[in-house]
């Protein structure tokens, strides 16, 4: 198995065709597999495989009535999620669910929309960091 296809990341958004494409752009680009999740319950179904995951970029808002993309942080945390983990917001630095995410220790906060070259900056940083 490559360094490559060792990698693998998982996502929680709330909007399908994000998830779907960021999986895109990170298996094409980088040949990263991705594992997906549009909330907190979903992602409890799937714990063995998140578990494995290297990377966690996570939505800070998930949606009206949703446990919030803190909220799956602090599951991942305390589930042990050994790999790095970072936000995804569309909000501006001075809403209030963005400044909960601030707060998060271990974590770092990404604007929406995201390039291509800020993921692969990130993937690399986290092979880097194996």
């Amino acid at each position: 198995m490559t360094e490559a296809m060792a990698l693998q990341v998982l996502l929680v958004d709330d909007d399908a065709d994000l998830r779907e494409a960021l999986r895109e752009i990170l298996q094409l680009l980088e040949g990263v597999p991705c594992l997906l999740a549009a909330s907190l319950d979903e992602l409890r179904r799937q714990r063995p495989a998140a578990m494995e995951c290297d990377l966690a970029i996570i939505d800070i808002n998930l949606g009206d009535g949703q446990p919030s993309g803190v909220d799956v942080v602090r599951w991942l945390k305390s589930e042990g999620f050994p790999g790095k983990i970072m936000f995804l917001t569309g909000h501006g630095l001075g809403d209030p669910r963005v400044m909960a995410a601030a707060e998060v220790t271990d974590t770092d906060i990404l604007s929406k929309p995201i390039s291509s070259e800020e993921l692969a900056r990130l993937i690399a940083g986290v092979r880097r960091g194996r």
